[in-house]
């Protein structure tokens, strides 16, 4: 093969190999498109969508799947703070709590005003920080998302190509108090470089990692 041909022949394999890469970009931002919630449910698709967690719930407590890990004093401690909350903001202190999903975690902070609720999410190598307000007993996030419960159970209900579902299953459960910022910038700074500006956004909204009387 003369020089020529190969420089053609090499020039259409990267060619092929940057539209490959652009095609999978598209693709990847396709499927974050495709996550986000286009609006929050409706009342009427909310009766449905308890149903189905309610569906769900059952499904995991007759097949035993899920072990409740949390000791007493987990508990204990997950009830003193929700209970010393439940005086300041009774809305906003039944979603307290660090709650575990499969493979991901929902870390749920109060803030300084009233009825309003920081939610760290936590999955694979991944930290982000929401915001919501507790509307009617449900969380409604600033992503058109809505976090329902059922007991010591929380979904994550959402809209996607006007389909209301629950996308993220099993429902997240088990909670036990939330992290200190310092505790859980610890553990997330490997994740995220930046976990710092997190933490001082986290601070910056006036969400609180504590109990009503810490400042």
């Amino acid at each position: 093969m003369t020089d020529m041909k190969k420089k053609l022949v090499n020039g259409k394999v990267i060619i092929g190999l940057g539209l490959s890469i652009i095609a999978l970009k598209v693709c990847s931002l396709q499927v974050l498109a495709q996550s986000a919630s286009e609006r929050y449910p409706t009342t009427t698709e909310l009766v449905r969508l308890r149903e189905k967690l309610r569906s769900q719930i059952r499904k995991l407590e007759n097949e035993n799947e899920f072990k409740d890990f949390r000791s007493s004093a987990d508990k204990q401690r997950l009830a003193s703070l929700v209970s010393a909350w439940a005086k300041v903001d009774p809305i906003v202190a039944p979603f307290l709590g660090y709650w575990s999903g499969y493979e991901e975690s929902l870390l749920i902070y109060p803030a300084n005003t009233k009825g309003r609720v920081c939610i760290i999410y936590e999955g694979l190598g991944e930290n982000e920080l929401y915001f919501g307000n507790v509307v009617n007993g449900e969380i409604r996030t600033d992503e058109k998302q809505t976090i329902i419960k059922e007991g010591d159970y929380l979904a994550v209900a959402s809209v996607r190509n006007n389909q209301p579902d629950i996308f993220v299953t099993p429902p997240f459960m088990n909670p036990r108090i939330t992290l200190a910022m310092s505790e859980f910038m610890s553990r997330a700074s490997m994740n995220r470089p930046d976990i710092a500006v997190m933490v001082q956004k986290f601070k910056a909204s006036g969400c609180r990692d504590g109990l009503p009387s810490k400042r």
